[in-house]
């Protein structure tokens, strides 16, 4: 029956490894009618979210009402009070891990994001290569790093929160490349931090006079802070951003008078 219930996930596109079969087998079959239905429950009750080796995402609360998204490998889990265990257990209660830009963490499973929900994959190849080169017609280059030679790309990664898109190899296209990818907008918002916290204090900031290059050669401040808002409209504070859309807008509309 094991090897009966292997073989129906794996039909399902499944992968076995990541099922409590036994668990499976008693809820289906041995005390269920093994109908569609009472088997669907089954497979979803004993199947399990998180390995050892599984790259997850974890969100950490820092200074000054920040938020940090880091990832990392499962390194092993761990009992409510933190410490390991003795032998395997089928339902965890949290996980070990060590990401790069941060201390090591013990989190509750139930706070734990799988890493590549954080992205979404496109494969298909026109839009993967949508607006391409016209030196290596039309194709975009792995970024995975190759050397002189790289393939061509073949999925675009896009990481939700930032926007931002990169193109892999399918070689390349590893939870670890990825989470690479978004410790690039952790950077920006650390890097970020003071102009965040400037725009938090007095969103007006954001919508102040643009400037008047017949008088001054630098940037008004205003014009430096909505430069900010344009490239990294992610980090921009909710109430700034709102006045900053407000602010387009009238501009559009004296523009138009």
């Amino acid at each position: 029956m094991r090897e009966s219930a292997r073989e129906y996930l794996e039909w399902e596109g499944r992968d076995p490894e990541r099922y409590n079969i036994d668990g499976i087998v008693r809820d289906a079959w041995v005390n269920g009618n093994g109908s569609d239905e009472v088997w669907k429950a089954a497979v979803e009750k004993h199947h399990i979210r998180f390995m050892v080796g599984d790259w997850v995402r974890i969100t950490v609360e820092v200074e000054d009402g920040f938020t940090e998204h880091h990832y990392g490998p499962i390194e092993n889990f761990r009992k409510p009070d933190g410490n390991s265990y003795r032998r395997n257990v089928a339902k965890p209660y949290a996980a070990f891990l060590h990401p790069e830009h941060t201390r090591s963490h013990v989190v509750p499973l139930s706070e734990l994001v799988a890493e590549i929900e954080d992205f979404e994959i496109v494969t298909e190849w026109s839009q993967v290569h949508e607006g391409g080169p016209q030196h290596n017609y039309g194709v975009y280059q792995c970024i995975g790093g190759h050397g002189p030679y790289p393939p061509p790309a073949t999925v675009m990664v896009i990481h939700k929160v930032s926007g931002r898109k990169k193109r892999f190899c399918d070689v390349c296209n590893t939870p670890e490349k990825r989470a690479d990818f978004a410790d690039e907008a952790l950077m920006d918002q650390r890097n970020a931090k003071q102009t965040i916290l400037e725009l938090r204090a007095d969103p007006t900031l954001i919508t102040g006079p643009a400037t008047d290059y017949r008088e001054v050669w630098e940037k008004s401040d205003a014009d430096v802070y909505r430069e900010f808002a344009d490239t990294f409209s992610w980090l921009v504070p909710a109430k700034a951003a709102e006045m900053y859309t407000a602010w387009k807008e009238q501009q559009g509309a004296h523009a138009a008078a």
